[in-house]
């Protein structure tokens, strides 16, 4: 099978054949995109969506709450909700880019692997671990990296990626559940309940940026109690409500605004009614006024 780094370098060279240049690259398979970056930076305000990144090259950090989180060659990252981070990325270059992969993770399709997995081996001792933090990182094993590497090979042939890719998705699902680390991911997955009215009403904010929502209305939609609901949302989270909604919509607006939006149209997409509110806020989460932002602005 060859050493862990011979075959984190094939993992690379796979992720460069995907991924020319720098940016987000989608794959034949729906659930599968890469990513390449050969620029570093300190810390940036980001939204990461839902899935299971691998890294073959490169390192990042991802900071929550004051604690850091860390992927780079031979790590991954998994997050089950989308989470409002702060990026790191140290140490690249042209020569030496970040290259890795993002699986989109599907709680229901991981849930439904783990009751097949209960089903078989019933005798199997439960996890212990009730830590209901919606991601976590750890080293990546030589079964998960085999996976990830056939998983890539699959690519060149669509009838190949549909049906065998789709596989094997289901595959590294399996490796990451009995991972090591997987105990706290088995953990999650069985309180699917609690989780899941947690991630319903994430759903209903980034769908809803424009309103003004207040904590009240997201317990309510979730039938829990105001202060249960803001407990059990920094336990998944990391962050208050409060605090969660406003990282999104400031996200929100700066991705609007580098698409070609005005600042007070993207401002008033997210909810702010106030121009002023707005800029001060978007000032001291990123640093620079908003029509810094925009595309062409010096």
């Amino acid at each position: 099978m060859g050493s862990t780094n011979s075959r984190l370098e094939e993992l690379g060279q796979l992720i460069k054949k995907q991924a020319p240049g720098n940016g987000i690259f989608q794959s034949p398979l729906e659930p599968l995109k890469f990513f390449r970056e050969s620029q570093s930076h300190g810390r940036v305000s980001l939204i990461y969506e839902p899935g299971l990144i691998i890294a073959a090259q490169g390192k990042k950090y991802i900071y929550l709450e004051g604690k850091r989180y860390e992927y780079n060659a031979g790590n991954f990252l998994a997050l089950f909700v989308p989470m409002a981070v702060e990026c790191e990325l140290i140490d690249i270059s042209e020569d030496n880019p970040m290259l890795g992969l993002c699986i989109r993770l599907d709680r229901y399709r991981l849930t439904k692997l783990l009751l097949k997995m209960d089903n078989i081996d019933q005798a199997r001792k439960k996890p212990e671990n009730f830590d209901t933090s919606g991601i976590f990182s750890a080293g990546i094993n030589d079964q998960l990296l085999d996976a990830a590497i056939r998983l890539l090979k699959t690519l060149d042939d669509v009838t190949e990626a549909a049906i065998v890719g789709e596989s094997i998705i289901d595959e590294i699902y399996f490796r990451i559940l009995r991972d090591g680390q997987g105990g706290a991911l088995q953990s999650l997955l069985r309180q699917q309940g609690q989780i899941q009215q947690i991630s319903k009403a994430v759903e209903y904010l980034h769908e809803n940026l424009e309103k003004n929502i207040s904590v009240d209305v997201l317990a309510e939609l979730v039938n829990m109690s105001n202060s249960g609901f803001h407990k059990k949302f920094k336990q998944v989270m990391h962050l208050a409500p409060l605090q969660y909604i406003k990282l999104i919509r400031l996200n929100k607006a700066k991705s609007y605004i580098m698409e070609g939006k005005t600042v007070s149209e993207a401002g008033y997409l997210v909810g702010y009614n106030s121009p002023a509110q707005f800029s001060r806020e978007y000032k001291r989460q990123f640093g620079e006024s908003p029509s810094l932002t925009a595309p062409g602005s010096v």
